[in-house]
């Protein structure tokens, strides 16, 4: 039997997902200093096991003595690397680690800041709300059918919060949501909704225990989905604008689950 190439889990990166690596099962692959860099932190506090790191021949030397004991070191020239990956690749450094298993579903019951995405379609956004959500303080991430987790588009995107953050994914989220919520009284689920009962964003003040929900980037939360949260929540909008990409608008109301808004101002008085 031949021996396995090392170089395989590289190839063709574009548009790669998880990869099947025979010894370790499978694998996802970080590029750039800083991803890989903060990958290798990682592993040394116990996060995703690094297989390999492959570099250009000034990166590997800056990087040799900090690799984990049984990590092999791939050494290649820019373009090779580049011909490796099926793009111009610029960053001169990357990674093969192996895939973590989802966390306990017990964990998710003990969050009091959770980001649910019963649905998304686009890795960008899934690797954007991933690095707020990381960024912000929240507990984790209760995920619905979607783009992959560990797709080199969402790791990088993600800038490392996919291994830095819990992220439980479900076929059907609202089962798990729902035990969420019966797990301790004053629990909330709050719909990220354009709806007409909707609380302003500016005032919204979450519960101590919130989870807030975020529809899917064409058609935000369904009605039943709406009507499956305690309340709703939205941005107001201005210059005709009718809505903000999932991404940002999740970015604001997670910073609002942190920061409480003020109570409004009283109105003026008639005189």
């Amino acid at each position: 039997m031949n021996a396995f190439d090392p170089w395989i889990p590289y190839r063709d990166l574009r548009f790669a997902g998880i990869r099947d690596h025979p010894v370790f099962g499978p694998c996802f692959i970080a590029e750039g200093r800083i991803l890989v860099e903060d990958l290798l932190a990682s592993t040394a506090r116990g996060g995703p096991q690094v297989i390999s790191v492959a570099a250009t021949p000034s990166a590997a030397e800056a990087l040799a003595d900090r690799l984990p004991t049984g990590t092999e070191l791939l050494v290649a020239g820019a373009a090779e690397l580049s011909d490796l990956a099926g793009f111009p690749f610029h960053r001169g450094l990357m990674a093969c680690a192996v895939v973590p298993p989802s966390p306990p579903e017990e964990d998710l019951l003990l969050t009091r800041r959770l980001l649910v995405l019963p649905r998304l379609y686009d890795s960008e956004n899934l690797g954007l709300l991933l690095r707020s959500a990381a960024a912000l303080g929240l507990d984790g991430v209760l995920a619905g059918p979607g783009p992959g987790l560990w797709t080199r588009r969402t790791v990088r995107v993600s800038m490392g919060a996919v291994w830095r953050i819990p992220v439980w994914r479900r076929e059907d989220p609202w089962t798990l949501l729902a035990r969420w919520r019966e797990a301790e009284p004053g629990s909330e689920a709050v719909a990220a909704a354009l709806v007409p009962a909707a609380e302003d964003a500016r005032t919204w003040r979450p519960a101590p225990r919130c989870a807030l929900v975020m529809g899917p980037e064409n058609t935000g939360l369904e009605a039943a989905h709406v009507a499956r949260c305690d309340r709703a929540v939205a941005i107001p909008m201005a210059s005709g604008m009718d809505s903000l990409n999932v991404a940002a608008a999740g970015a604001i109301l997670m910073f609002q689950m942190g920061h409480p808004g003020a109570a409004a101002p009283d109105p003026p008085q008639a005189g």
